[in-house]
């Protein structure tokens, strides 16, 4: 089979697409053949090294995919042979094969494709836990979710939504956030064009925000407490500019204001992510959550897939097809 591997830390350029053995599941796992793979913002920082957790090279990257299982490991019910399967994985989604553990393959209603059930696991578990589990996020609150247009800000547009919550959505074009109004967002704010932190509190009417969704980081992550009200929640989840950011500690306690970040590995090592993660893909069946695919690229062409999604391009997610 082929896979993109990388043999060390770098740029685009270090992504590359070999052949290599056919994978055998272990006992409790199965191998799923892969139709199609989600890239993600983790994966970009995985190939540069900032990722947290360690990596043991040559490393096959990718988090999420849908596809077949075509193997099945001992203990493992044989009946599962031929299961249309979204499958989470540490690693080793680009590839034309996946073992995973059993319990991280969930079926794939036909209602689903496979683009949109690759790119269902890492964002919307994301939110799901960023959002409900996390902030507590409660019935007609704000939130502020960065970057809205993106496969991440998208999710939890919708997620915040689905929660009853109203919000407000940031983005770099006027094309952008038309985009994100059309998946939920209450309003939206250019922050090429404006000060966020000023538009937040003149929507909200000086009520200020009681969650932000932050997935950019440097400078962006300071300015963002700046829109949350008394007691307000920011959650973390990545730093997609790779910088860091300066916090002065009394904008914290002035207002009684929580930082969280956001790891989803722990909650899918648990298993605890499992039951949420079959609601979500019935939700998405129902057609009460939607996936937008923005881009479509060969496996082989993994590196202009990255070069994309760095390039902040993309209006929802980018997906692989071995």
């Amino acid at each position: 089979m082929h896979a993109v591997r990388i043999h060390r830390f770098g740029d685009e350029s270090v992504l590359r697409y070999e052949a290599i053995p056919d994978l055998t599941p272990g006992p409790g796992e199965v191998r799923v053949a892969v139709k199609a793979a989600s890239v993600n913002r983790g994966d970009l920082a995985r190939r540069q090294g900032t990722y947290p957790g360690d990596v043991t090279f040559p490393a096959t990257l990718g988090f999420e995919v849908a596809g077949v299982i075509d193997a099945v490991g001992d203990g493992i019910d044989r009946s599962r042979m031929g299961q249309r399967v979204v499958a989470l994985g540490p690693q080793g989604g680009y590839a034309e094969q996946l073992v995973t553990l059993a319990r991280a393959a969930a079926p794939l209603p036909d209602a689903i494709n496979d683009d949109a059930g690759a790119s269902i696991p890492v964002v919307f578990l994301s939110a799901w836990y960023g959002l409900v589990v996390t902030a507590k996020l409660q019935p007609g609150e704000w939130v502020l979710v960065q970057a809205g247009a993106g496969g991440t800000g998208l999710a939890a547009i919708q997620i915040a939504k689905h929660q009853g919550a109203r919000v407000i959505a940031t983005a770099s074009s006027h094309e952008k956030l038309d985009f994100a109004r059309r998946h939920g967002a209450d309003a939206v704010i250019n922050y090429e064009e404006q000060d966020f932190v000023e538009e937040a509190w003149r929507i909200t009417d000086n009520a200020g925000v009681g969650v932000v969704y932050e997935s950019v980081g440097g400078e962006t992550f300071g300015e963002s407490l700046g829109v949350l009200r008394a007691n307000g929640r920011l959650i973390c989840i990545g730093n997609t500019v790779g910088k860091t950011a300066n916090l002065d500690p009394t904008a914290l306690f002035r207002s009684n204001l929580s930082i969280h970040g956001l790891y989803l590995l722990p909650w899918v090592v648990s298993g605890a992510a499992w039951p949420i993660l079959t609601d979500l893909i019935e939700l998405v069946a129902r057609g009460q959550l939607a996936v937008a695919i923005d881009r479509r690229y060969p496996l082989r062409d993994a590196a202009m897939a990255h070069r994309y999604l760095e390039q902040r391009k993309n209006f929802g997610k980018v997906v692989l097809h071995p």
